[in-house]
């Protein structure tokens, strides 16, 4: 069960009762979200009646979800952070790091809390165009979140020993004064190469203590606004409000909910069960079906842990049954996920057309053929190696079990068909696809093959909940560090840089592939897409490289990386399913990497992998 969001600050039942709140108020906004969507589409198509206020209703969902969701995700460890320093320090070092951490969140929430103040209360004399209810309603979920996460920071120093709070409270609000004294003494430092530097430093440290990826992020955009006096500190908040308020973020907590629907409705069980019904009879059978089933779930769920975890526990028992190496098998599974990154609808596809121009439609077009490229390249590594170091020969499956497999998993399958003909062929927006995809994930769980009870179906809304509020919270973070980089200019520095250098497509193409490796393993992924992709595509633009094509080449690129022992928190992730050590399955994984680091490459440097397709549908020019 998931732990509380504040942790008896008035008594277990305080605790609990807050708790449940908080998860029915997101409950709503999700539900309720789902709800508005999927009957615009009824009302469009059906009646001819379009529903106005949408767009508002919208607003507060993700305003809701990303600032009470992220808090909440706060309270429950769900936010992704750098451990490779904490894992290696004694128990001891490892609680003072840890008060540190809680110390610097906790300050932020309040700084935050008394920057956006100001602006939430300048909204309330301001009525929103549709609804006529006050904009400040919008904002409002941004302190409330705010004041979440300070209960919770206060909540986790106060359990700890009194040493360790202590001592870390008086580190860090002794480094924060020191700032605050040079700031006043000296004035602003401006905008120079000392400056950035010392951003760049003060970033590296907070990531290596573990400050959590989010509020690394927004940390680091308000210490360096307050160095350069660019901007005044209260653009943070403001950016991270303005930063997830576009509709097609709506997609991204909608099809993380339809991967848990997928898991835990049975979905996935169903096509993995059809796979190897089909192709599991060959040598090695099980890992081919891995493969197979990664490509087929990932243009489902949009969610590679939801994948990964479909599929890893899918098959588990089978391939222990069958004397598979477990290893072998988290290896395969790593790889498959690694391919997955540009099989629509990724989650790295839907944040790239929300942060930059790069249309959805044409990246979902995109990335079936690098993906597909990829997936025959580890099929017959698979095949290959299942010769040479003799891998248990497959099952097989009578006919009559395999055609009722096939039959059975056919509705699971039509989703994909769906959700990509839908959005490439402009019958709906990305974010009213997803919605439809999600009530038609639920008709299938609870009333096609009942595997999921009102127990289930609150879970998996907790869930989501929790895990979007992270998503979203880390996308807020990084458009208020994107923001402070545009205000620095920074992009037009370096593209001016690489072009007084010489440079060529061939160097900044290996440049980005080998930056969004190391930054995706270090930034847990999705982050890294969030820092770079905004400022390196213009840069790419000046090189003459499409833009979708490039937008392919980051995502591959920032998947790898998060898959990559010994940092990579997907690899840890796949192991966990499995049940093996990453020191093991790192060793088994080296051949795939090998030749998935190769198909990376071909894929961006031979640019008709990625567009081919949008070529021919006529989504690209070039």
């Amino acid at each position: 069960m998931p732990e509380p969001v504040v942790a008896r600050l008035a008594g277990g039942t305080f605790q609990r009762w807050l708790d449940l709140l908080l998860d029915i108020l997101l409950a709503i906004a999700l539900l309720g979200q789902l709800g508005v969507m999927f009957f615009t589409i009824v009302g469009r198509y059906f009646f001819g009646y379009q529903l106005l206020w949408g767009q508002e209703i919208s607003m507060i969902t993700l305003t809701s979800l990303a600032f009470i969701g992220g808090a909440v995700a706060y309270s429950r460890n769900k936010h992704m952070a750098v451990e490779v320093l904490s894992r290696r320090l004694p128990t001891d070092g490892r609680q003072l790091l840890a008060a540190i951490v809680d110390w610097h969140v906790m300050l932020f929430a309040v700084l935050s809390f008394y920057l956006c103040l100001p602006l939430v209360q300048s909204r309330m004399d301001m009525l929103s165009p549709i609804m006529g209810v006050p904009e400040a309603l919008f904002m409002g979920p941004l302190p409330t979140g705010m004041v979440l996460i300070c209960l919770v920071g206060c909540q986790r120093l106060w359990r700890r020993s009194y040493k360790h709070t202590l001592l870390a409270g008086a580190l860090v609000l002794l480094c924060f004064a020191a700032l605050y004294w040079a700031r006043e003494a000296i004035g602003p430092f401006g905008m120079n190469t000392a400056t950035l530097w010392a951003t760049l430093i003060v970033f590296v440290v907070w990531l290596a203590i573990g400050v959590p990826i989010g509020f690394c992020l927004a940390l680091t955009a308000m210490f360096f606004l307050f160095m350069t006096g660019q901007a005044p500190p209260k653009s943070v908040p403001q950016t991270m409000y303005g930063g997830i308020l576009g509709y097609v973020l709506l997609t991204i907590p909608f099809f993380v909910y339809a991967g848990f629907i997928m898991t835990d409705g049975g979905l996935s069980r169903r096509l993995a069960d059809c796979v190897i019904a089909l192709i599991g009879r060959l040598r090695g059978g099980l890992l081919q079906v891995i493969i197979v089933a990664m490509y087929i779930v990932s243009g489902i769920s949009g969610s590679k842990v939801a994948d990964v975890a479909a599929v890893g526990s899918s098959v588990k028992g089978m391939l222990r049954r069958n004397g598979y190496s477990m290893n072998e098998a988290a290896a395969v599974l790593a790889a498959s996920a690694i391919m997955g990154e540009t099989i629509p609808p990724s989650i790295p596809m839907l944040v790239m057309g929300a942060i930059t121009t790069v249309s959805v439609a044409s990246m979902f077009a995109a990335g079936l053929v690098p993906a597909a490229f990829m997936a025959v390249c580890l099929m017959t590594l698979v095949f290959f190696r299942a010769k040479r170091l003799d891998f248990p020969v497959g099952i097989k499956v009578p006919p009559r079990q395999a055609v009722r497999a096939t039959l059975t998993a056919l509705p699971p399958l039509l989703v994909p068909i769906f959700l990509i003909a839908g959005i490439m062929g402009g019958i709906a927006t990305p974010t009213e696809i997803s919605s439809v995809a999600v009530v038609y994930a639920l008709v299938l769980a609870i009333v096609f093959y009942r595997e999921m009870d009102a127990r289930q179906f609150w879970a998996t809304v907790v869930e989501t909940t929790t895990t979007g509020g992270m998503i979203l919270f880390i996308i807020s973070g990084a458009s208020a560090f994107s923001w402070a980089l545009a205000a620095a200019n920074l992009p037009e520095k370096i593209a001016t840089a690489l072009l007084s250098l010489g440079g060529s497509n061939t160097i900044f193409l290996m440049g980005t592939v080998i930056t969004l490796i190391v930054t995706g393993a270090f930034l847990e992924g999705l982050p890294a897409l969030l820092i770079f992709a905004p400022m390196l595509m213009p840069i790419a633009v000046k090189f003459g490289i499409n833009p979708v094509h490039y937008g392919l080449v980051l995502i591959i690129a920032m998947g790898f990386g998060t898959f990559t022992p010994p940092v990579g928190i997907g690899i840890y992730v796949t192991c966990a399913i499995t049940e093996t050590s990453m020191e093991d399955t790192g060793r088994a994984l080296m051949p795939y990497l090998v030749l998935l680091f190769f198909g990376v490459l071909a894929v961006a440097f031979v640019p008709w992998f990625s567009l081919i397709l949008p070529q021919l549908l006529h989504m690209t020019t070039r």
